[in-house]
């Protein structure tokens, strides 16, 4: 092509025709800046491409990540909400002076416990070390950082600095003082039930530990409602990057 090029200007400049060379000279050039600006095009759709398969490759990872964290959560929301039953049990049959039964048993084997989340970051971290602006949807990638970035670690603030500690500062030293548990979450009995009965103490702590109970299973079902969200998002980008 170049070498055709050449010939018919060498010509055109051969037989002295200027104001046509001008013209071919014109139009060569134009010829040759369309060149360059479709092949900056392909590189900027191959870039666009790779760059695309790169963020699917990362979505699908966040998906798995998420769809891990949210059995997690369920999990937490299941037991945790079990601790917070048999802990009203037991202050609903301390409170109204219940006289002991069998059927309090499971109740009092199972009012010391907390759950921790453990959640699924190795895609969050790996997004963070490529670069955020990879997710090409603002209100996702907007999201992300925010379960992420704050709420997860809102999450873990309370269990670590809240929830752990009156478990074990609190809770089990009365645990530890009036209940023999026969098997932990599952069956225990009181030392002395009519002691127990008017132990204002005992039954203060287990107020406040149904208060952390309510509190903590808020955060995990705000939490789930929050991830749930982001997995339809990110169904519906991947949907999209498809097209």
């Amino acid at each position: 092509m170049i070498k055709l090029f050449r010939k018919i200007r060498q010509k055109l400049l051969s037989e002295s025709k200027f104001s046509k060379y001008l013209l071919y000279a014109i139009g060569e050039s134009i010829l040759v800046v369309i060149g360059i600006l479709i092949a900056l095009q392909i590189n900027t759709w191959n870039e666009n491409n790779k760059r695309k398969k790169k963020e699917q490759v990362l979505l699908h990872e966040l998906k798995d990540n998420l769809k891990s964290d949210l059995r997690d959560l369920d999990f937490n929301i299941l037991n945790n909400g079990k601790l917070t039953r048999s802990n009203e049990m037991i202050k609903k049959a301390l409170e109204q002076k219940i006289p002991y039964n069998d059927s309090l048993k499971s109740h009092f084997g199972n009012i010391l416990g907390n759950y921790l989340l453990t959640e699924n970051t190795a895609a969050w971290e790996n997004l963070k070390s490529t670069g955020l602006d990879l997710i090409s949807n603002n209100s996702l990638r907007n999201g992300l950082s925010y379960l992420y970035s704050s709420k997860y670690k809102y999450i873990e603030d309370l269990e670590e600095n809240l929830d752990n500690p009156y478990q074990w500062d609190h809770l089990y030293p009365q645990v530890l003082k009036h209940i023999t548990l026969e098997k932990l979450w599952v069956s225990g009995k009181p030392n002395n039930y009519d002691d127990l009965l008017n132990d204002k103490e005992f039954l203060e702590v287990l107020k406040m530990n149904i208060t952390t109970r309510h509190f903590m299973q808020s955060q995990y079902e705000k939490t789930k409602v929050l991830v749930v969200s982001l997995l339809d998002q990110i169904d519906g980008h991947m949907k999209c990057l498809d097209e």
